[in-house]
């Protein structure tokens, strides 16, 4: 079956954050910001959700046998894995499991290290847990991006950095760290008992490999984090499973999300999962991800060919562009008044990421033909216009 990415899901009237944020921007501007695609859940979800809202009994929720399967199902499926389902844990969104996490392993004060450019509320996370931010940053040349190994040695060699928070893929840069990288950390991880949250919430949405579960690279000091919010558009619905090997790990996770009084899963996520995670759910994501491919090429083709002030860094996951700013010699505040009022974009200002991020765009890609077409047309004509 053949799925449709070229229709537009209203985000008018129904609370949508990028809704919202539309009615603050001039009129003409196009939303491509916000890590949450433009097109609406497949017919297949939809008639589950449609059947489950019919029977009309939405009580408290378990993950139950038939839940853990679907999980186990799918990540054999999508990335050749075999999972214990009593390694699965239930919990709220990929953030509320970071939070909860950062109260399980550390204590107020000790350093978290993170790869930066990074998502910035996992740095809100830590702080408001009252952690210290750790920057491990991300060596960047010609836009690829790699692990710094020595600098993260140093920093997981002081005996204050009790936990890393690895992204893979890597949101803003649509890095895929590979199984050698990954294996490397948990080398350090284990010599200095550093616990290691991977938030693997890109994972299907792979343009090339798939995507190692670092938790079964290092089942000792790894906790990988898995959702349907990326893949599947459901970022509004505040679910994830963590994937933890280590009995210790699980046991002491599992005290502190009591603690949290984490009870009932949401019942609508329940169906959400078993109907996406099947084959049908498979199929789409495969299209998703060519259709995220075709939109990509177009725009890094025109930066390539007519805006050469620019840079966009190899996309192997994700579905948003960092583009590289730099060399237009603009201010943060300047990069974005060019986005906004001459290229009639909003998209997500770098410096939103932490160090590294200062001169950079992450643009959401995952939208219509005609909305890319348009946002690409309208950046090289304002390109041209000033540069």
């Amino acid at each position: 079956m053949k799925y449709d990415f070229d229709t537009w899901a209203s985000h008018d009237n129904n609370g949508n954050m990028k809704g919202a944020w539309a009615k603050e921007m001039p009129q003409g501007v196009l939303m491509l910001s916000g890590a949450e695609m433009d097109y609406g859940l497949p017919c297949f979800i939809k008639d589950a959700l449609s059947d489950f809202a019919q029977n009309g009994l939405f009580g408290f929720t378990l993950p139950d046998n038939e839940y853990r399967k679907s999980i186990c199902h799918w990540l054999q499926l999508t990335r050749n894995r075999t999972v214990n389902p009593d390694h699965i844990v239930a919990t709220l969104g990929t953030t509320f499991a970071l939070s909860t996490a950062i109260r399980a392993f550390t204590e107020k004060g000790d350093g978290i290290i993170i790869q930066h450019p990074s998502y910035g509320r996992f740095d809100r996370a830590m702080v408001r847990n009252s952690r210290k931010v750790v920057s491990n940053p991300l060596k960047e040349e010609n836009g690829v991006y790699s692990l710094d190994f020595a600098d993260l040695e140093t920093k997981m060699a002081l005996p204050e950095n009790k936990m890393l928070v690895l992204v893979n893929p890597h949101n803003p840069t649509g890095r895929v760290f590979t199984e050698e990288e990954l294996k490397k950390v948990a080398e350090l991880a284990n010599k200095y008992n550093v616990v290691v949250f991977s938030d693997e919430i890109f994972a299907e949405t792979t343009q090339g490999d798939t995507v190692t579960m670092y938790a079964q690279v290092d089942p000792v000091m790894g906790i990988s984090c898995t959702s349907l919010g990326k893949t599947f558009n459901l970022t509004g619905v505040n679910q994830a499973n963590l994937i933890v090997p280590n009995d210790t790990l699980r046991e002491k996770y599992s005290t502190q999300k009591d603690i949290d009084h984490f009870g009932s899963i949401d019942p609508f996520f329940y169906t959400l999962l078993r109907a996406a995670y099947t084959e049908q759910g498979r199929q789409w994501v495969q299209q998703m991800n060519a259709h995220t491919m075709e939109n990509y090429t177009l725009l890094k083709n025109a930066i390539e060919t007519e805006m050469p002030l620019l840079g966009i860094s190899p996309l192997e996951a994700t579905f948003v562009a960092w583009i590289d700013c730099r060399k237009l010699g603009l201010t943060d505040h300047e990069i974005e008044k060019f986005f906004v009022e001459d290229a009639l974009i909003r998209a997500d200002w770098g410096e939103e990421y932490g160090p590294g991020g200062s001169g950079f765009v992450r643009m959401n890609i995952g939208t219509t033909k005609h909305v890319m077409e348009t946002a690409v047309a309208n950046l090289v004509k304002a390109y041209k216009s000033k540069f």
